[in-house]
């Protein structure tokens, strides 16, 4: 070891690529994670189990707002990579190139990044699904080819998959390769250390040297203790909403916690006149981006609970879909969200955060046009009836029907809206005025607090976030590394 030792807050996509490169260039790495450290057994449990095992909060997190947003992520080893669907999307082109303009973001270019996704892609074994597509796949694609719009497979880190229908419970087959499958035993065999049901609580320190972090223990069924760690270095990589809360815990403000973004996202049942397979099967995989990068339109997972919280608000009409889910199919419309939201340590718990959103007109604009695209693909793809996420609107029975009823913006509070994409509470670039760190995450003002999730995203990059964090986060942590030259 080179006696220079890391902390890695956070086990998930961004904490996991830190960890794999401090140790493999000689760090001396400890992991601090929240959450626990689960085997394949205890993976593809009930909705229920697998909520308190691997979800914050069970999976209870609001935005709060004049139009609240559900909101779930990962609290466990592997953080949202162990829950989500494994889609992988790289970062486009001119996002990058905004954020290079609007935030001077220096050494992201597709071309700066292309290594990091290189590396990435072939760590988690990115690729096409194995086999025949669901039946659910097959007919979102020929509704969209029947529309002459453009539209793909997404890439997904699931080699093999065999369709269980349970990646938000944990893939009980191993073949999601959620980091806790991939990175982090890389890491671990390397040197790195994890450190389990530990919260960091505050960073201590006089800028610009942070010194040492105070960590709460929760080990289940052990009182709870106060640890002390200390660091030559602390990388900051758990996620968008609790990066910028414990910052702000720790006395550490400029453009902490103000700039929240997400991907609001609307989720509709459509039904078809035979078995899909929606219940039985891996989720929708084809995604259309004729619309892109402002509307996404795709596959969204499903499960009874999931049909029920969707049809919740216009149940007296819906509720009859329970009984024939074996021919239903979930999918969203999902927008690049314009709004801003902030983070905020709760006063009254130190285990929670206040998140707040407002909406931007533009999102509810939006919304309202990827609905009704979104219903127009459906129908050509053979639905008979299409059950929205918008509160007193009837069951949308054609194509024509859905232009009727969405001719103009839908009410904001009539949507009811969740996502999982949060980011940008920290942005990085070299603008100071806008931004909480430079370019390569350092935070402005400290020498060794360095981002490495998603919360140092500029702003919304219109896909699926995964891929833009791990290879930001490979960049900021191997430039840190070169930097301070650590060696073995």
């Amino acid at each position: 070891m080179s006696g220079k030792r890391a902390l890695v807050v956070g086990s998930g996509a961004g904490g996991a690529v830190c960890a794999f490169e401090l140790a493999t260039a000689g760090w001396d790495v400890t992991v601090i994670e929240e959450g626990g450290a689960f085997a394949l057994e205890d993976y593809g449990q009930s909705a229920e189990r697998a909520m308190a095992l691997l979800y914050r909060h069970r999976g209870m997190t609001p935005l709060l707002g004049a139009n609240p947003i559900a909101y779930v992520e990962g609290c466990c080893v592997g953080g949202s990579t162990e829950i989500n669907s494994g889609f992988w999307r790289r970062t486009p082109d001119a996002t990058l190139d905004e954020w290079a303009t609007d935030y001077d973001l220096r050494g992201a270019s597709a071309g700066d990044l292309e290594p990091h996704f290189v590396w990435a892609e072939a760590a988690l074994h990115v690729g096409l699904h194995a086999g025949k597509w669901p039946t659910s796949t097959a007919l979102f694609a020929h509704g969209a080819t029947t529309l002459g719009w453009a539209h793909h497979e997404v890439p997904r880190i699931a080699p093999n998959c065999r369709g269980t229908n349970r990646c938000a419970s944990g893939c009980p087959t191993g073949a999601k390769q959620g980091v806790s499958q991939s990175l982090l035993p890389r890491a671990q065999a390397a040197g790195a250390r994890l450190l389990t049901h530990a919260r960091v609580h505050q960073i201590h320190g006089d800028a610009p040297h942070a010194q040492r972090v105070e960590i709460l223990r929760h080990e289940p069924g052990q009182p709870p203790q106060t640890e002390w760690l200390t660091a030559d270095a602390v990388f900051l990589a758990c996620g968008a909403t609790e990066t910028p809360a414990l910052l702000r815990r720790s006395g550490i403000h400029h453009n902490i916690g103000d700039s929240l973004q997400i991907h609001p996202m609307l989720k509709v049942l459509a039904e078809f006149p035979s078995s899909v397979g929606g219940l039985s099967s891996v989720l929708p995989l084809v995604q259309i981006t004729e619309f892109a990068p402002d509307i996404s339109l795709g596959g969204s997972y499903l499960t009874p609970g999931h049909a029920a919280v969707l049809l919740a608000d216009n149940w007296p009409q819906g509720r009859d879909v329970m009984t024939r889910l074996d021919r239903v199919a979930a999918y969203y419309v999902a927008v690049r969200g314009r709004g801003h939201g902030s983070v905020r340590p709760a006063t009254a718990d130190a285990t929670r955060s206040t998140l707040r959103y407002a909406m931007a007109p533009q999102d509810v604009e939006l919304l309202t046009q990827g609905l009704r695209h979104l219903a127009r693909v459906l129908f050509a793809a053979g639905a008979l009836a299409v059950h929205t996420g918008v509160t007193s609107m009837p069951t949308l029975t054609s194509a024509q029907h859905a232009e009727r009823a969405l001719h103009a913006p839908l009410r904001a509070d009539s949507l009811n809206l969740s996502t999982v994409h949060a980011f940008a509470s920290c942005p990085i670039g070299e603008r100071q005025a806008k931004t909480a760190a430079n370019s390569f995450g350092k935070l402005w003002g400290w020498q060794n607090l360095i981002l490495a999730d998603a919360s140092c995203l500029p702003s919304s990059p219109g896909v699926n976030p995964q891929a833009t964090v791990m290879a930001l986060a490979r960049r900021n942590v191997r430039a840190w590394i070169s930097d301070h030259a650590a060696t073995r």
